[in-house]
């Protein structure tokens, strides 16, 4: 295992190249695979690791935990999990991204999980159709 100063280091010489596209990982190469863990992303700023078929009240989707290199904070994370949102999923895919009850929380990395659900699961007519459909109060 790396300590957080080699991990950090590495994170270093990533961010000094240019971003690149996102490639799927190799799994059979991996030496520790979290478990439910079945698919992984990376490229030079972040780390995506897929877990599909979560079971749900009714059904299942697919889990989504993002991490940037250096375990910091993203700047502007919205736009920046959007982007990697398009990239891998599709810029059609609808995500949702998770905020868990207190009692529930492990907040020990900058770690942002997204949860992507079938066609049709989450309530799109409720959603704003455009800018001004969302008034501020």
């Amino acid at each position: 295992m790396i300590s957080k100063r080699q991990r950090r280091i590495a994170a270093q010489n990533e961010f000094k190249k240019p971003v690149t596209a996102f490639e799927q990982c190799d799994l059979s190469i991996m030496s520790r695979i979290p478990t439910g863990m079945t698919k992984a992303f990376r490229n030079t700023r972040f780390t995506v690791m897929v877990y599909e078929n979560v079971r749900m009240t009714t059904g299942t989707a697919t889990r989504v935990m993002i991490q940037k290199h250096d375990d910091s904070v993203f700047p502007n994370h919205w736009a920046e999990i959007q982007k990697i949102k398009n990239e891998i999923f599709g810029p059609e895919t609808m995500a949702i991204e998770f905020f868990p009850a207190e009692s529930e929380l492990i907040d020990d990395h900058n770690i942002y999980w997204i949860w992507i659900y079938p066609p049709g699961v989450i309530p799109i007519q409720s959603l704003p159709k455009s800018k001004t459909d969302v008034q501020p109060v």
